[in-house]
């Protein structure tokens, strides 16, 4: 008998699991073509999109400014790039080692997977990026 509950159990946490897999599939999905309508509208009218989640919400996302710290960083303008977005260039070496990690497992045949420490340290560096993006000036949102 017992062993017929933990098999129910087991079978009945793996549907649970299956089905939060597929809500959360979904609800990415019409983000997805949400952002894409929104990005749309706005070209559209000859105009770069504002940032969604900043009109949203009201609030900065921890990489809003980024692409202008980066031209402001090109352009020799180090204190006008910190003030757009100090973690810009973290996010970039970031976003460069996680593109050469998949499609190194993606060149060996295996299944494209970040590392654990990798998931963390992001996790950090939006965490640091958006508590500095709210303590600085408004006018760099």
């Amino acid at each position: 008998m017992e062993s017929v509950l933990r098999h129910a159990l087991l079978l009945w946490h793996k549907e649970e699991a299956a089905v939060s897999k597929r809500v959360l599939s979904g609800v990415a999905v019409i983000l997805f073509i949400v952002y894409c309508v929104w990005n749309i509208y706005w070209l559209a009218q000859r105009q770069f999109a504002p940032a969604l989640f900043k009109a949203v919400t009201g609030l900065p996302a921890p990489t809003t400014g980024g692409t202008r710290a980066l031209a402001k960083l090109c352009e020799g303008s180090l204190l006008e790039s910190l003030r757009y977005n100090c973690m810009a260039v973290p996010f970039l070496l970031l976003l460069v080692a996680s593109v050469v990690i998949v499609v190194s497992q993606l060149i060996l045949g295996r299944r494209p997977r970040l590392p654990e420490w990798l998931w963390w340290l992001w996790i950090v560096v939006l965490a640091v990026a958006w508590l500095a993006k709210l303590i600085g000036d408004p006018a760099y949102w």
